[in-house]
């Protein structure tokens, strides 16, 4: 039996894919959730220990009993960013991985590993400006949130622990994420580019963000930030073409911006859903792991065209 791995947030659309791929692999796994009796059937391979975020303090005796500790918690992004909502969000990243710092405080971690999540959203909107882990940050609403939520993160380093912090970009993956919106609407031949379509999309094949996820995990020299996509970024024009293509829909309708306003409010819109992000994983490039999807039509045919 390999390490074993706690998995903070290991029942949503990423986190249970991390959790399955990290199984198959032969590492005992550990997932939180808010109610165990609710998903132990539906994920029932998993040991399921409790965790509120909300109310509770981390279990340390998951601290105790990990090698590892990988934190996935985060409040979807994708509504409407009212002040309540933007409080969530918030509270959802930062007071959660302030939690399981302060678990790893409490006992003796060193030679422990913490794999903490972040976004490419740190970077702000930077239309071709090519992005790696030391370009500047940006300082809209989901930019501070990153800043402030790795800031939390970094912490865990003061107590013998191997900190790895990953900005991760677009997930695309089958059974949620950013394509399970698109998905019916381009089926339905609705799709199309997002006002001039110039935007840079970073993207990352789930598979390929589960193998940085082990890879960060067996590979004692990675510590500190990194960014985690394709190293092949794409115009939302290329994706819209290339996503209709693979499913044989057409795609010429443009979704004029000031739908997604209506629809999503200002800040949401202007911030992440029509932001430019040119980002390149350039750390990773240098540790010398290699992308199994790196080309966006090869990604999602691995996804629609089994």
């Amino acid at each position: 039996m390999g390490k074993t791995i706690a998995i903070a947030g290991g029942t949503g659309f990423i986190g249970s894919y991390v959790a399955k791929f990290l199984l198959k692999d032969g590492y005992r796994v550990l997932i939180s959730s808010r109610n165990p009796a609710r998903v132990s059937e539906r994920l029932k391979e998993f040991d399921v220990f409790k965790w509120d975020p909300e109310t509770e303090n981390f279990p340390v005796e998951v601290v105790q009993r990990a090698d590892v500790l990988i934190n996935l918690i985060g409040e979807t992004i994708s509504q409407r960013w009212t002040e309540k909502v933007k409080e969530k969000l918030r509270s959802s990243r930062i007071n959660s991985t302030r939690k399981i710092v302060e678990a790893f405080s409490k006992v003796d971690s060193s030679g422990k590993t913490f794999i903490s999540a972040s976004a490419i959203g740190i970077y702000g909107s930077k239309r071709d400006e090519i992005l790696t882990e030391k370009s500047s940050f940006g300082d809209d609403f989901l930019s501070k949130l990153c800043i402030d939520w790795e800031n939390e993160a970094k912490r865990a380093s003061e107590f013998g622990v191997r900190t790895v912090i990953l900005r991760i970009g677009i997930v695309l993956g089958e059974n949620g994420g950013f394509l399970a919106r698109l998905t019916p609407i381009f089926k339905l031949g609705l799709g199309g580019k997002i006002g001039d379509g110039k935007m840079w999309m970073s993207w990352v094949h789930i598979e390929d963000l589960a193998r940085v996820i082990k890879f960060a995990i067996e590979n004692e020299t990675v510590s500190g930030v990194y960014n985690v996509v394709s190293p092949n970024p794409v115009t939302n024009e290329e994706f819209t073409k290339t996503f209709a293509k693979v499913l044989n829909r057409p795609a010429f309708l443009p979704v004029p911006k000031f739908a997604l306003k209506v629809l999503f409010g200002s800040e949401l819109t202007e911030v992440a859903l029509t932001s430019s992000q040119k980002v390149k994983p350039e750390r990773l490039l240098e540790l010398g792991f290699e992308f199994k999807y790196s080309n966006i039509e090869t990604a999602l045919k691995s996804l629609f065209l089994k």
